[in-house]
């Protein structure tokens, strides 16, 4: 008691020196009947406690002794006893056995709780989260049960609270306690002394004790009552005087934060603000509020787990139907595309068919008309004559009159040129470009009459050429086996590469006869391959007048090489591709040998030989001429041999599969999107559901 009447606050170091003085003692300050001192256990404001026996029954109890009497007010102690006599009944508070007014010294009789104090235990650094809220729930129900008895404790601190054999808190020393209907004020301990307690005027009130729990959590949590710094321990020892220290402690709580404790969740936030706050009003108005608070918070906690599962459990649903949805979308995709690849397949072949068709047509469109141009008696007979003449004197008049107006000319020469005119007005009316030459030659393979006409070749020997005996084979000119004998029947040679344009021709021939029938030599025409496909069209579009690009090319299946293509014809009107290039680069033209051996297999395999490639590289892509870029990449091809006429030529129809397979992108990109759009509704539809969810679980929020 300071010479006002009122309590002064003890220091850490008074509280220590004290302490430690009370445990030097080696016997204690009096014996007690019924009871053996053992050894001391602290010491207080005014005496010391010690650690005793009850000798009837052997429990263990505290016996605290209040030795000095010049300073001790007894209204205290017999405060004291009055409030743990009020409060006996309850679990968490420490227990009043006996009291002994008239010792000397006085002292009074407790339960002892053997863990120590939690202040003892707060020496070695913070508590668990778990730990330090359970001792706070138990703490607030040993509240709840002296407020309910009219007592309010005012001094709550660590070393207030106890600790049994089950780790469980009680709550002792009510020295400093009042009644509720008491006027009296009564100081606590700084730092855990509500701003408005630490005032010797105020009346006392169940909020002080509100902040005390407060700042005992706060010390659980983070090892520190709020506020404790050394800058403001600093302030307060500077203070001369009890009341300004006192003012000092309220400016320091009153103008700081709340404090805030980050590592920890939201809703002990929340407690811990409305526990310290420094004003009254929104302090929370007693100990079961914070109860209610932690319950609800567990409340939350325990709802977390279902509310993962409910949030996580659609998620994880939507997350393991993708896999499946993704499954069969792509089972779908690789079946849409089997079926476009095969009906695109088809629709090429239907293509090679038709155009090998036409090819065919084409060519024996031809002969006939060479064959018709024979049957003429007059043409017959003026040949039959012609080549009982030497071919030295036949080719003589041909260079002689090539460019003689056509009257002028031998009778044989002029049926000749007017078959050839007759057959270019045809092919004109039929729009079909005309042929590159008409020759005639004798049995021995000389020629005797060309149109166009040209010095380089009548009369010479070509009888090592296909066209003139039909092996399918060209000899070296000066290589050419004795015995070689002309066609006997119509013939289209294999391709050969023009020397005036690099580029593959073909050559339609057909046997003279004289009136015996002994052939007496052979009637021939050339054309370019690629003149003969020229009025069917080299692409196709499709039927429904899309953009499918197909290219139509025409190969030799015994030398596996492109005679045909569009790209020949661009590369031959470039003015940077020379005749000598374009020569050169034809030989580069073969497909290679994993196509050649696939072809050769499903040729085989059907009666037909046609073949069908799910993959094509177009070898036209290979070359580094700027008009092959559009020929890159993969195609697809269908395959249809020319039949009829004994040609070893294959037309193939190929047809970007990159287009061919345009829809299974569209397909699937209005998958995907249809997916997102789904799984972004059902995601917003459970958040809003949640929402509500939430809401309803969390009233107070």
């Amino acid at each position: 008691m300071n010479r006002d009447g009122n309590t002064e606050i003890q220091g850490d170091e008074e509280l220590e020196r004290s302490r430690q003085l009370s445990l030097s003692s080696s016997a204690p300050p009096a014996e007690v009947e019924g009871y053996a001192c053992i050894r001391p256990l602290g010491t207080g404001a005014y005496g010391s406690v010690w650690l005793a026996r009850e000798e009837r029954t052997g429990r263990m109890v505290a016996i605290k002794f209040y030795p000095r009497r010049q300073g001790l007010n007894w209204a205290t102690l017999s405060r004291e006893v009055e409030k743990l006599a009020a409060v006996y009944t309850s679990r968490n508070i420490v227990r009043l056995l006996d009291v002994g007014w008239n010792a000397s010294p006085p002292y009074f009789v407790m339960e002892f709780v053997e863990n120590g104090s939690l202040g003892q235990r707060l020496a070695s650094g913070p508590l668990p989260v778990d730990d330090a809220i359970r001792i706070t729930r138990e703490v607030c129900r040993a509240l709840i049960d002296a407020h309910g008895a009219g007592v309010l404790h005012c001094d709550l601190k660590p070393d207030n609270v106890l600790l049994d054999g089950q780790d469980e808190a009680r709550l002792c020393d009510f020295g400093q306690s009042r009644m509720s209907h008491e006027n009296t004020p009564s100081l606590g301990t700084l730092y855990y002394m509500a701003p408005e307690q630490a005032d010797l005027e105020s009346l006392p009130d169940a909020r002080w004790d509100v902040y005390a729990v407060g700042a005992l959590l706060h010390h659980m949590l983070t090892g520190a009552p709020p506020y404790r710094t050394a800058e403001n321990q600093q302030q307060l020892e500077a203070a001369s005087s009890l009341e300004d220290r006192l003012a000092v402690y309220r400016a320091v709580v009153e103008s700081a934060d709340t404090p805030l404790v980050d590592q920890f969740d939201r809703d002990l936030n929340s407690i811990l603000n409305r526990c310290l706050a420094a004003d009254p009003a929104e302090r929370l108005p007693n100990a079961q509020a914070i109860l209610d608070l932690l319950d609800q918070r567990d409340q939350r906690r325990s709802r977390r787990p279902i509310l993962i599962v409910g949030i996580l459990g659609p998620l994880l649903l939507i997350g393991a139907l993708l896999p499946i949805f993704l499954s069969a979308l792509n089972d779908s995709l690789k079946q849409t595309e089997r079926r476009l690849i095969v009906r695109a397949l088809e629709s090429d072949a239907l293509s090679a068919r038709l155009q090998a068709g036409a090819l065919q047509d084409e060519l024996e469109d031809r002969l006939e008309e060479l064959e018709n141009a024979l049957a003429d008696e007059q043409l017959q007979s003026a040949v039959e004559e012609l080549m009982q003449r030497p071919a030295a004197e036949i080719a003589g008049q041909t260079h002689q009159f090539h460019d003689a107006p056509i009257e002028e000319r031998p009778r044989w020469m002029q049926l000749l040129d007017r078959a050839r005119q007759r057959a270019d007005a045809a092919s004109q009316k039929r729009g079909r470009i005309p042929d590159t030459s008409w020759f005639l030659t004798d049995a021995q393979g000389n020629q005797l009459w060309r149109r166009q006409f040209s010095e380089e070749t009548v009369g010479r020997n070509f009888a090592w050429r296909d066209y003139f005996h039909g092996e399918n084979i060209e000899y070296a000119p000066d290589e050419v086996p004795e015995g070689i004998t002309p066609i006997t029947d119509r013939h289209v040679s294999i391709a050969f590469r023009s020397e005036a344009t690099g580029l593959f021709m073909v050559a339609l021939s057909v046997p003279v006869r004289d009136s015996s029938g002994k052939v007496i030599g052979v009637f021939a025409r050339t054309a370019h391959l690629g003149d003969l496909q020229e009025r069917l069209g080299q692409r196709f579009k499709s039927s429904d007048g899309g953009s499918i690009r197909r290219v139509i090319s025409l190969i030799d299946s015994r030398e596996w090489r492109i005679l045909d293509h569009p790209a020949l014809s661009d590369l031959q009107s470039s003015s940077d591709t020379t005749t000598e290039e374009l020569t050169a680069i034809l030989p580069t033209l073969d497909l290679d040998k994993e196509t050649q051996q696939l072809i050769r297999t499903q040729s085989q395999a059907t009666q037909s030989g046609e073949v069908r490639l799910q993959s094509y590289r177009d070898p036209v892509g290979s070359l580094s001429a700027s008009v092959a870029t559009e020929y890159r990449g993969e195609w697809i091809a269908a395959l249809a041999p020319v039949q009829g006429v004994q040609s070893p030529w294959m037309v193939i129809v190929q047809e970007d599969k990159a287009e061919a397979l345009a829809p299974i992108g569209d397909m699937s990109a209005d998958a995907t999107r249809q997916a997102i759009i789904g799984i972004g509704t059902a995601l917003t539809l459970l958040t809003i559901i949640w929402g509500f969810v939430w809401k309803a679980l969390n009233p107070s929020r």
